[in-house]
């Protein structure tokens, strides 16, 4: 079995997704994405040495110590077929069987149709246009329709995308399962009114602090909040605003 924690960059970057065949622990996800580059975390100790910096502003509008970036890990197409195979594996157990399947864009665009490619499923086409998700399939009555996410704080997105869907197609019939590669915000359930409750199955938990804006213990140490991945320039500002 390969020892992915023992890993560096460029050996995860060549890493086969046919040679992931266990499921994948909370510290070895969190490897990959840190190697990749794609996981920040709030310096505390660089703080108490003056170096304040910049922490994340959520889609939420909370701000937050911690941030994953979807595109920075996914744009290497194995890692992207081994998150969704990591997915495929979770719903197969449960006897998960959808018709379509869509990733909630940007960041789980592809990462919809590698899964639906791992489930045997049609790809559910999404597209974000001024901030709106537009959903462009449709669905025919009786199918069933999976939504998946790169990863899943407060469930903002995911609840704007299906409420969208629904507008447009109200007889829409959904898993009830939100699959994520990282589920950042502690939820365990998603409830949506006149949809269900959907059950958050994540690859791998990974709890990351996070505050209302005027509660934030990170603003009133000097540093400031930015949204990391509004911008290329954002997330390098975000990752380098504590260094030396």
């Amino acid at each position: 079995m390969i020892n992915i924690l023992t890993m560096d960059k460029a050996q995860i970057i060549a890493l086969n997704p046919s040679d992931v065949t266990q499921e994948l622990t909370r510290e070895e996800v969190v490897h990959i994405a840190t190697v990749l580059d794609a996981f920040w975390s709030y310096d505390y100790e660089a703080a108490k040495q003056g170096r304040s910096g910049l922490h994340a502003l959520l889609k939420s509008g909370r701000h937050s110590n911690g941030f994953f970036i979807s595109k920075v890990m996914l744009r290497y197409l194995n890692i992207r077929k081994i998150m969704a195979d990591q997915m495929a594996m979770k719903l197969k157990k449960l006897g998960v069987k959808p018709d379509w399947v869509g990733g909630i864009p940007d960041g789980a665009t592809g990462l919809g149709e590698d899964l639906a490619e791992a489930l045997g499923a049609k790809v559910a086409k999404m597209e974000k246009v001024d901030g709106k998700i537009h959903f462009l399939s449709d669905i025919p009555p009786g199918e069933t329709l999976l939504l998946c996410e790169d990863f899943c704080t407060r469930g903002t997105g995911f609840k704007e995308t299906v409420m969208n869907i629904i507008s447009k197609q109200p007889r829409t019939s959904f898993i009830l399962h939100e699959p994520v590669i990282i589920n950042r915000g502690g939820l365990h359930y998603l409830g949506i009114g006149g949809v269900g409750i959907f059950a958050i199955l994540p690859i791998a938990d990974h709890r990351i602090e996070d505050w209302e804006p005027t509660e934030c213990p990170l603003c009133k140490m000097g540093s400031k909040a930015i949204k990391p991945k509004a911008t290329d320039e954002n997330w390098h500002l975000i990752t380098t605003s504590q260094l030396m």
